[in-house]
């Protein structure tokens, strides 16, 4: 489920329908309000995958440089503390190409207004 790493760094993922109904209608307080919305949203993505990502290395380096336990039992206890960090990196990466593809998204609908509704064509409102 592409929601799930989002919603562990505590970000909610972004609804695409507005923008691109905001587009669609050349809704110009809509577009503004979303543009002006965009830097705050993707600071605190940032900031969650930084601070989920060095939770990761810390955690992986704390598992890595504890005492080496040749007990089986030390092995998989081990094994499963790496398997499970490498699900949270995992997460996080998907967590990325998720934000890499709303970005991708919203510069879109952004040039897409920009191109076909600031030309002439007006709101009803205005």
């Amino acid at each position: 489920m592409i929601a799930l790493p989002l919603l562990l760094l505590g970000i909610d993922v972004p609804d695409p329908a507005p923008a691109l109904e905001a587009v669609k209608a050349c809704d110009r307080v809509e577009m503004r309000s979303l543009i002006r919305g965009e830097p705050h949203r993707r600071t605190k993505f940032a900031a969650a995958a930084y601070a989920e990502q060095r939770a990761i290395a810390q955690e992986r380096s704390t598992v890595l440089s504890g005492p080496s336990s040749t007990t089986p039992s030390g092995q998989v206890t081990t094994g499963t503390a790496l398997a499970q960090l490498d699900g949270r990196q995992k997460q996080l990466d998907d967590a990325r190409a998720t934000e890499k593809s709303w970005r991708d998204l919203f510069d879109e609908v952004r040039a897409d207004y920009l191109a076909n509704c600031t030309t002439g064509k007006r709101n009803a409102d205005d």
